[in-house]
C-alpha cells in the first residue's frame, strides 16, 4: 500500500503570528484530505513554534519543524527535503488559501501530468477591496484565462506566462521535478526576493507547465505590515541582484533570444516600485544597478519594447546611457496628487489627503 501524500505543503513561518491561525486552518482544512503539512518554524521570535506544535498535536498531516533563523530560503529548502509528497506546495504564512485550492490543483496536474501548475491569486488589503493581481503587465491583469486550461506547454511557447508576478506559493510542483533539476529557493542569509530566481528555474526547466484560471490564493498585503512593499531601506537594491541571477538563468536554458521581451519587462515592473520608494539617499546606487542590467539592450536591434509604454522605455534607456535624474518627476508627482478611478478604487488624492471619493 502506497502511503504517500498527494500534496506536501510547505509553510515558511517567521514573526506572523497574527495571521498564523488563520493561514493554518485553511491548510488543514483543504478539501484534499490526503495532504502532509510541514510548517517551518525559522526560529520565530515570537509564538507561532508554540501555535504549530499546538496544531499537531491535533492533527497528525502536521509535521513542524524547528530552526534557527536563516531565513526563507533555508526554510522552504528544509521543507522541501523533508516533504513525502508527490507533489510540493507552498503557502506564506500571512496569507490564506481557498479550501479547494490543492484539490484542483492536484487533479490537473495529475491529469495532464504536469511538472508545474499554477492558479490565480487576489491581492488582500484590509484596507481595500479584494482585487484578483496576477498580471504585472496591466493591459491583462484580469485576463488569466488566455493560457491553455485543457494542455501543457513549455515557457517558449506561452512567454507571457513570465510577466506574471512571481508568486511561487500559487503553483504545485512535482518533488521528482525538483529534485531532477536540484530546484531549490536560494538560502543566502540575509537575501531577499528569491521567489523571482525560482520561479524562472522552474519555468525555464519544466518541460510540462499547466494552469488552471481560477482564484484561489488570498496574498496578504496590508499597509503596517512587514514586507518589501513598505520597505524603503537597502533591502530593496537586492532586487536588481536577483534579476541578474533570473537572467543568468534564462540564458543557461537557452532561452534568452525567446523571452527576452517578457524577461525584461518583468525586470523593469518588478523594480520600479521599489526605485521609487527607496530612501533618496539610495537611489543613485539602485540606478546604477538597473544600469547594469539593461546596459546589454544597446546593442540589440531586435528588442522592440512591445509591452512598454514610452515613459517607461524613456526611463529604461536614461539607465541604458546612466544618465542619472536627482530629481524623481513621477514620484514628486504621486506625493501632490493621485487617482486612482477603477472598478476596486475612485478616489483623487491632493497631497496625502482624499478630495474626491466616486461611488
Amino acid at each position: 500500500m502506497n502511503n504517500r501524500p498527494k500534496v506536501s505543503i510547505i509553510m515558511p513561518t517567521y514573526n506572523v503570528e497574527k495571521y498564523f491561525r488563520q493561514c493554518l486552518d485553511s491548510v488543514v482544512n483543504q478539501t484534499l484530505l490526503d495532504i502532509e503539512i510541514i510548517p517551518v518554524d525559522d526560529g520565530s521570535p515570537d509564538n507561532c513554534g508554540a501555535i504549530m506544535d499546538e496544531y499537531a498535536a491535533k492533527d497528525s498531516r502536521i509535521k513542524p519543524i524547528h530552526q534557527s533563523n536563516g531565513g526563507y530560503g533555508k526554510a522552504v529548502n528544509a521543507g522541501i527535503e523533508a516533504a513525502t509528497g508527490e507533489y510540493i506546495g507552498i503557502v506564506e504564512t500571512d496569507d490564506w488559501c481557498e479550501p479547494e485550492m490543492f484539490e484542483k490543483l492536484y487533479a490537473k496536474a495529475k491529469e495532464l501530468d504536469a511538472d508545474v501548475c499554477k492558479c490565480g491569486f487576489y491581492k488582500y488589503n484590509s484596507q481595500e477591496a479584494p482585487n484578483r493581481r496576477n498580471f504585472l503587465w496591466k493591459d491583462d491583469i484580469q485576463n488569466f484565462e488566455i493560457f491553455p486550461r485543457d494542455k501543457t506547454f513549455k515557457i517558449n511557447e506561452e512567454p507571457k506566462l513570465f510577466l506574471i508576478h512571481a508568486s511561487i506559493w500559487t503553483n504545485l510542483y512535482k518533488k521528482e521535478f525538483l529534485n531532477k533539476h536540484n530546484i531549490r529557493v536560494n538560502g543566502t542569509v540575509g537575501a531577499s526576493y528569491q521567489d523571482f530566481p525560482f520561479m524562472a528555474e522552474v519555468f525555464c526547466k519544466a518541460e510540462k507547465i499547466a494552469v488552471i484560471p481560477e482564484y484561489l490564493y488570498h496574498w496578504r498585503v496590508e499597509p503596517n505590515q512587514n514586507s518589501s512593499t513598505t520597505s524603503n531601506g537597502a533591502k530593496l537594491l537586492i532586487m536588481p541582484d536577483q534579476c541578474e541571477e533570473v537572467k543568468k538563468i534564462v540564458k543557461e536554458a537557452n532561452l534568452y533570444e525567446e523571452i527576452k521581451e517578457e524577461m525584461y519587462k518583468h525586470f523593469f515592473l518588478a523594480n520600479w516600485l521599489f526605485y521609487n520608494t527607496v530612501d533618496e539617499k539610495l537611489r543613485k546606487e539602485y540606478f546604477k544597478k538597473l544600469h547594469n542590467l539593461f546596459k546589454e539592450l544597446k546593442n540589440d536591434k531586435n528588442f522592440t519594447y512591445k509591452y512598454f509604454y514610452q515613459s517607461e522605455i524613456n526611463f529604461v534607456k536614461r539607465t541604458i546611457d546612466n544618465k542619472y535624474s536627482l530629481i524623481n518627476w513621477r514620484g514628486l508627482r504621486r506625493k501632490i496628487l493621485q487617482v486612482r478611478w477603477n472598478k476596486e478604487e475612485r478616489y483623487v488624492k491632493l497631497l496625502g489627503k482624499i478630495v474626491l471619493r466616486g461611488k
